[in-house]
């Protein structure tokens, strides 16, 4: 009887075991099959573009969040408070509606293709990438992006998810020849044009004195205008891509006393982005 008696304790202590156990596991939350994570953001959150030219940014971190996720743009704002209207106006985009083989006409070229009008500034709803279309008229600012993402379980609006920095120009390179940096002004919306300004030895010379020739495979296809007074004027289609461009200024050769120059060149590679009109200095 007493060995008995031991086995019936024993089996009622296994016995509340299992009870308090399956009352612990009864009390344990278990997730739901959609979630958003905490932790979701833009991996390196600020960025930045050159107005005019066509161009994907963002790369958004899902972490344990459940897929599919899209997105929505809910408000964009300006560091400073400038309007932002131009970030959503419609840009009109040439798509390819048939494989292209790079021997066509212009005129089977153009059966080929359609245009579409788009925002300037968009995100890919599957995504998350910022999607800016080339021909858009941006200024120059800091524009932040509040972001709306969605999955099964819900939506999560994140304020700031991120800042775009805008500029109107960039000056990539220019060589070791020159005195110092070249400048890059945008002066007006209008005419579409480049006004070249060489300086020699701190003084403008007229354009008469200086050429800017291209080298056209780098991206720059502008059209000699004038020589004036102030510079060299040449007329340019938006956006002028990655361009390397050479200046050769007329330098006076005063050994031989007659009036007769030597020339001395000097490159320099840039990017104007947004329609307008531009004076680019250069110093020797």
């Amino acid at each position: 009887m007493k060995l008995l008696n031991i086995q019936i304790k024993n089996t009622g202590f296994v016995l509340a075991l299992l009870a308090t156990g399956i009352s612990l596991f009864s009390c344990t939350s278990i997730p739901e099959p959609g979630s958003l994570a905490p932790d979701i953001n833009y991996k390196n959150r600020k960025q930045y573009a050159i107005s005019g030219m066509e161009q994907t940014i963002g790369d958004f971190e899902v972490s344990t969040s459940t897929l599919p996720l899209t997105f929505e743009i809910v408000n964009i704002s300006e560091t400073s408070g400038q309007d932002v209207s131009s970030l959503t106006q419609s840009v009109p985009v040439v798509r390819y509606t048939e494989p292209i083989d790079g021997n066509e006409s212009a005129e089977e070229l153009a059966l080929k293709t359609d245009t579409v009008e788009l925002p300037a500034v968009s995100v890919n709803e599957n995504t998350g990438k910022i999607e800016i279309q080339q021909g858009n008229d941006i200024p120059a600012g800091e524009y932040h992006f509040d972001i709306q993402v969605s999955n099964t379980s819900g939506s999560k609006i994140l304020e700031d998810a991120i800042i775009i920095e805008f500029t109107e120009y960039e000056l990539v390179s220019w060589s070791s020849g020159m005195a110092q940096e070249p400048e890059i002004e945008r002066v007006a919306d209008s005419p579409n044009e480049v006004l070249f300004v060489g300086y020699l030895d701190g003084v403008a010379l007229p354009g008469e004195r200086i050429d800017f020739t291209k080298n056209r495979a780098s991206g720059f296809a502008g059209t000699f205008v004038n020589d004036t007074e102030e510079g060299e004027i040449w007329s340019v289609d938006f956006p002028v891509e990655e361009s390397e461009t050479y200046c050769t200024w007329a330098v006076e050769n005063t050994t031989d006393g007659t009036e007769s120059y030597d020339y001395e060149s000097e490159s320099f590679t840039f990017v104007l982005g947004r329609p307008g009109s531009y004076v680019i200095r250069l110093y020797k």
